[in-house]
């Protein structure tokens, strides 16, 4: 909904603070919908609003299965230059993994196939079956393939919704808070805190990727 909806409005604050902190650089990133919400005026209207903050920009839709994420998971960035002279000279990033992208099996947790508590019921599969002629995308992933975007509602994921998840011989379960983390490029070592799962799907399904933010910033420190 861009800046309509409630997180959109966040935007007003970014620019609040570029204003009175006057910052070398910015980092937005946000959903490729942006692009066209709003019948494609919010997008003009948020650049339009960097550059009266004084800030030269440049954006990029950016594919994170493009840069060793196991995740066709696209982004629209935007970066904003106080100095014209680092807005002439950034480029984005060039793909690592173009065409060798890294599989979902990679980062699968196979103990969680012998857990009940990942498996969908058979009432849930049912329901599914019956409506599936319906669906216009795939929800069980190719393992051998980067996995399609996880969101910030893994923890109620439904088999009618468009959502990854996974089929294990003839049953369906979700991913583990732990298989997410992987799947957004988190390192094993990063610690999930001793909280409810949905609580850790949604802070999980909101982050973005930390390789693919290595990629950019590292750009960036090169200027």
């Amino acid at each position: 909904m861009g800046y309509k909806d409630e997180k959109g409005k966040l935007f007003f604050e970014m620019v609040r603070i570029l204003k009175a902190k006057r910052p070398r650089f910015f980092i937005g990133e946000n959903v490729k919908g942006l692009l066209s919400a709003n019948k494609k005026q919010a997008f003009p209207m948020i650049i339009d609003e960097f550059e009266k903050a004084g800030y030269h920009i440049k954006f990029k839709v950016v594919n994170a299965s493009e840069y060793g994420i196991p995740q066709k998971r696209e982004r629209v960035f935007i970066i904003g230059f106080r100095d014209e002279q680092d807005f002439d000279s950034f480029e984005f990033p060039e793909p690592v993994t173009l065409d060798k992208k890294i599989a979902l099996k990679e980062v699968l947790d196979e103990k969680a196939n012998f857990d009940e508590k990942w498996f969908f019921s058979q009432k849930a599969v049912d329901g599914m079956l019956k409506v599936k002629h319906k669906m216009n995308k795939g929800r069980n992933q190719d393992i051998e393939q980067p996995c399609n975007t996880i969101s910030s509602h893994l923890a109620k994921v439904s088999l009618n919704s468009t959502d990854p998840v996974l089929l294990v011989g003839e049953r369906y379960r979700r991913f583990t808070p732990r298989e997410a983390s992987s799947i957004q490029s988190f390192p094993n070592s990063f610690k999930l805190e001793a909280v409810a799962d949905i609580r850790q799907y949604r802070a999980i399904g909101n982050a973005v990727p930390p390789v693919l933010m290595w990629h950019i910033a590292k750009s960036l420190s090169e200027l």
